[in-house]
C-alpha cells in the first residue's frame, strides 16, 4: 500500500480565503453608517425634495399668472374690494348687524 500524498493547492486556498475576507468586509461595510440604511435615507430625502420642487414650481407659475393678470389690468376691481377700497366713482355703504347680546325692546314690557 502506497500512501498518496495530498498536496495542498495554495492558489485555490488563497482564492477561497480572499473571497471570504471580501464577503465579510462587504457585509460589515453595507451595515455601517454609509451603508444601505444611509442610501435609503438619501433616496427618501431626494424624493421629498423632488416633491417640494414640484410644489414650488406650481406656486411660482400661479403667482406669475396672477401678476400678469394684474399687470394687464384684469381683476383690479376685485383686488381693490379685497383690501377694502372702492373705485373713484363709487359710494360705499356699510350695514352693520344689530348686537345679539342686547335683549329685544319688547322683553322689558312684560306680559299684558
Amino acid at each position: 500500500m502506497l500512501q498518496e500524498e495530498k498536496s495542498v493547492n495554495w492558489k485555490r486556498l488563497a482564492a477561497i480565503a480572499a473571497t471570504g475576507v471580501l464577503s465579510v468586509y462587504t457585509i460589515v461595510t453595507l451595515q455601517g453608517p454609509h451603508g444601505i440604511g444611509a442610501l435609503r435615507q438619501q433616496i427618501a430625502k431626494i424624493q421629498e425634495l423632488h416633491s417640494q420642487q414640484g410644489n414650488l414650481t406650481k406656486n411660482v407659475a400661479e403667482k406669475k399668472k396672477r401678476v400678469e393678470s394684474l399687470e394687464r389690468g384684469q381683476n383690479i376691481d376685485m383686488e381693490m374690494r379685497r383690501f377694502g377700497r372702492t373705485l373713484p366713482d363709487e359710494v360705499e355703504y356699510k350695514v352693520t348687524e344689530p348686537k345679539v347680546d342686547a335683549p329685544p325692546e319688547d322683553a322689558e314690557l312684560g306680559p299684558n
